[in-house]
């Protein structure tokens, strides 16, 4: 039981840190998206752009340091990702860029909810 317990430890990191590379990857696609797909409207450039390096910085922090210190992080992506998702109708832009964010709002959401409960689920017990 007792290694069973602390694999599992072990393993979580290891999860939090492949999902957090791959928000990272989110966060620079939103970077280049606006370039790509060339947006018309300026909000959803900036828009992008800045959540791009936010969602990335903040990933990149948790894929080198993946344990419960740094959940925080995954949390804040994920209500980034809820952001990309209903901000480009409370920003009022359209197309391509509608689009984009709201895919990228949905795997950045699930992503971060996903790398935070991995996080949580094996916290030690005198922190919880």
């Amino acid at each position: 039981m007792k290694t069973e317990e602390t694999h599992s430890m072990q393993r979580a990191p290891t999860i939090s840190a492949w999902l957090s590379a791959l928000n990272v990857l989110a966060g620079i696609w939103l970077i280049i998206a606006p370039f790509v797909l060339l947006y018309g409207n300026s909000t959803a450039r900036i828009n992008d752009i800045v959540l791009g390096i936010v969602i990335g910085v903040f990933a990149l922090i948790r894929a080198f340091v993946p344990g419960f210190q740094t959940v925080w992080l995954s949390w804040l992506n994920a209500l980034w990702g809820i952001w990309l998702i209903i901000g480009s109708f409370f920003l009022q832009y359209a197309g391509q860029a509608r689009s984009n964010d709201i895919i990228l709002g949905i795997i950045v959401l699930v992503l971060g909810l996903w790398s935070a409960t991995m996080s949580e689920q094996n916290r030690p017990a005198l922190i919880r």
